[in-house]
């Protein structure tokens, strides 16, 4: 196969998801912390140079908040909802993929469960509004291949993106 820039083209096509790859990390978001529950946004992976990066976010506990009003969006700094539009934090309940803005699915396409993206130094993460959450939590399993000599990524620890 040929490269671009470093990776092989095989590993631009979305082969190797799995923990064990070595551009693999994990992020929780407890959202019983204010670490991560609050009206904002919150930083799940800070980026540099170019990367590609594929995020699968599921929920490990139901999102809760006092007041029905709570929502969240995932994207970027500067456009929080670039990779999910705004969704009613009380429809993402435990052992769901949340990959649209009306999450209903447990199992589904990897086409359309992984949100995958190329990021030029844009760190990513989710916007809460509407009011706090309260409960539940958000896992982010990502991938991420450098495209340009300086691309990488780190997990973020949940303040504002």
């Amino acid at each position: 196969m040929g490269t671009l820039n470093g990776p092989t083209y095989g590993s631009l096509r979305g082969a190797g998801l799995s923990y064990n790859q070595p551009n693999f990390l994990s992020v929780t978001a407890d959202m019983t912390s204010a670490t991560w529950n609050t009206q904002a946004s919150h930083e799940i992976l800070t980026v540099t140079g170019v990367v590609r990066v594929r995020i699968v976010p599921y929920c490990t506990g139901t999102l809760t908040d006092t007041g029905d009003a709570g929502t969240i969006q995932l994207g970027v700094d500067g456009d929080t909802d670039a990779f999910i539009a705004v969704t009613d934090s009380d429809d993402i309940v435990t052992n769901e993929l949340w990959h649209d803005a009306t999450p209903t699915t447990f199992t589904d396409a990897t086409t359309d469960a992984v949100r995958d993206f190329i990021v030029s130094d844009k760190d990513i993460g989710y916007e809460i509004g509407g009011e706090a959450l309260t409960g539940g939590s958000l896992v982010f399993l990502v991938w991420w291949d450098p495209l340009s000599s300086d691309g990488n990524c780190s997990a973020g620890a949940g303040g504002a993106l």
